[in-house]
């Protein structure tokens, strides 16, 4: 009798307080300038299994380019171009879930001031979420860090990453929790090629000293699938960019449009490229 008053106690307070969470997590992992120029977030969850399927919609950055859902598994990965619709002045990802685990990649551009860079993210979720974090990788290129939620959970990887995170206890679905970050960047580089120089210039270890390779691994699902996803996604945009701005400029030369160096967009009588000075 005790308990069952107690269950239908619990059941009053959540159906009063709206809080019905069909995750069992909930997590999006920031990375900017990691893969690319830009920034890549990467959300990724589990479902309750009485909750599924699960319809999830989710906020958009304004400036979004692509995105892509990756399910199966580690052997046989599926991956699906997911499209980015208009509701009212915002932009919202929709995806039926259908497996347990998800996780979904959102590319989007980084607003660019000579070597500032700046960004951020918007989280708002159609549903309700006990226990959700956001996760911001500090670009291994970066100087002068700063995090609009500091002071945050700080952690660092193996190879002196830094990482902030912060949790949200009992979101409230479709509310929005916004998180900013700056940096400088001067050498306008991005960290995987900067973590490769480390890594080539990095002392090796004896047999003796290490049975097995010391790797780089990010708090993701198969890298190599997403270095996959970022492929198409730059090809992509790359093909569907020099084609628009073909039609757009069609008499004129085609000599220098992007800087050999840096790529980017020159003017036809510049000398000099106005991103990274080189000679053109």
């Amino acid at each position: 009798m005790k308990q069952l008053f107690l269950n239908s106690l619990f059941s009053f307070f959540v159906i009063l307080n709206g809080q019905v969470s069909p995750f069992k997590s909930y997590d999006v992992v920031i990375y900017p300038e990691y893969y690319f120029s830009g920034v890549m977030a990467e959300i990724e969850g589990e479902i309750l299994p009485d909750n599924l399927p699960l319809d999830l919609q989710f906020l958009a950055p304004s400036n979004t380019d692509s995105v892509f859902y990756v399910g199966g598994n580690s052997e046989n990965p599926t991956i699906e171009t997911l499209k980015v619709f208009n509701k009212g002045s915002k932009k919202y990802i929709n995806k039926e879930l259908n497996e347990s685990r998800f996780r979904i990649f959102v590319f989007y551009g980084i607003d660019k001031k000579g070597t500032n860079r700046s960004s951020g993210f918007e989280f708002e979720v159609n549903h309700s979420i006990d226990d959700a974090h956001i996760v911001v990788q500090q670009p291994l290129v970066a100087e002068n860090f700063i995090f609009s939620d500091d002071p945050s959970e700080n952690f660092t990887d193996q190879h002196g990453i830094n990482f902030k995170r912060i949790h949200l206890n009992n979101y409230k679905k479709n509310s929005i929790k916004t998180v900013t970050f700056s940096y400088d960047n001067p050498s306008q580089d991005i960290s995987i090629n900067s973590l490769q120089k480390d890594l080539s210039t990095a002392p090796s270890l004896s047999p003796q000293a290490s049975s097995k390779p010391i790797r780089h691994k990010l708090p993701l699902w198969q890298p190599l699938v997403v270095l996959g996803v970022v492929s198409v996604v730059v090809s992509t945009s790359f093909y569907f960019n020099s084609k628009r701005e073909g039609s757009e400029d069609i008499t004129k030369p085609s000599k220098g449009k992007f800087c050999t160096k840096c790529g980017e967009k020159i003017k036809k009588d510049d000398k000099f490229c106005s991103n990274c000075g080189e000679r053109l």
